[in-house]
């Protein structure tokens, strides 16, 4: 396996290095020393704070997308590497090894003596004073003493020791619903949309709404939208002409130009999923949606 910049083959005098961060194999020219730990110059840029935007911009969108993913930040309707870098500025993303449960025990370990507590990080428990109360199972406890003892598996009682309050758990928010096109049987469902719910469609359609102010104009072109993709699309299969289908799916109209080659070849949610240009192998930039005369 060569290596993942310069291709050059893996030899006695060149060894193959993996990178701290992307885990990718590259020669020891290839990476760089920063903060202890070896990195590649795409990670470089990654985990440099502050961002520098001309770096970032520079990089491929994919890369991007993978490391925002790779973060837990979602990209979900981002295409254009703009987007991607905006949302790399708005989202702090920390950098570095976080300490985990092990550390925190350590430091616990001596606050109470013969017992080692080694809890969650998501969890808080109090110290009180109360006999003779059992000890919840979401907690581990073990005991040392010099005279060993038999141990029960059921349950286990420690004098002196309360537990109170309630237990802090971290419960993942859903992920938002995007409007859709095909959530709307008729163009008057398009009303009850919030102004937000209005740019996010049209966002997602790739329709440019600069300029736009009030709910009323959002509303316009929304309906436009829905009007042209609803038209378009029954007389596209009435016809039965493949060359006005996508080429990728076949099961919608082509209703997109790709830029920065400007070509016209796929539909506009296989658009937004390309890295490059089917035809030309140009990478794409932009997607913008076109509307039929």
């Amino acid at each position: 396996m060569p290596c993942t910049k310069c291709n050059s083959e893996f030899t006695l005098l060149t060894w193959k290095i993996k990178c701290s961060d992307c885990e990718f194999y590259y020669c020891s020219k290839c990476l760089r020393r920063t903060q202890g730990a070896l990195y590649c110059d795409k990670c470089v840029i990654l985990n440099k704070r502050p961002p520098d935007r001309e770096k970032l911009m520079e990089l491929r969108a994919k890369d991007l997308q993978d490391y925002l993913n790779k973060n837990h930040i979602s990209t979900h309707g981002l295409v254009e590497k703009s987007e991607l870098v905006e949302l790399f500025y708005r989202r702090a993303i920390p950098v570095g090894n976080k300490k985990g449960p092990s550390r925190l025990a350590n430091v616990l370990s001596g606050s109470v003596p013969n017992i080692t507590f080694q809890t969650y990080l998501s969890t808080e428990v109090p110290f009180g004073q109360q006999n003779n109360v059992s000890v919840n199972t979401s907690v581990r406890t073990e005991t040392y003493s010099d005279n060993p003892q038999p141990t029960s598996s059921t349950v286990s009682t420690l004098p002196n020791l309360r537990f109170y309050g309630d237990v802090k758990t971290s419960t993942p928010t859903p992920p938002s619903k995007y409007p859709k096109l095909s959530d709307f049987n008729s163009v008057e469902e398009l009303n009850d949309l919030s102004v937000k719910q209005l740019k996010e469609l049209l966002t997602l359609n790739r329709v440019d709404f600069k300029g736009c102010v009030e709910k009323s104009e959002l509303l316009d072109r929304a309906q436009r939208l829905w009007n042209d993709n609803n038209q378009y699309k029954n007389k596209a299969f009435e016809e039965a002409n493949v060359e006005n289908l996508c080429k990728i799916c076949m099961d919608a109209p082509l209703d997109c130009v790709l830029l920065e080659c400007g070509h016209v070849a796929t539909c506009i949610q296989c658009g937004k999923q390309l890295a490059e240009c089917p035809i030309c192998r140009q990478f794409v930039t932009r997607v913008v949606r076109t509307f039929k005369a």
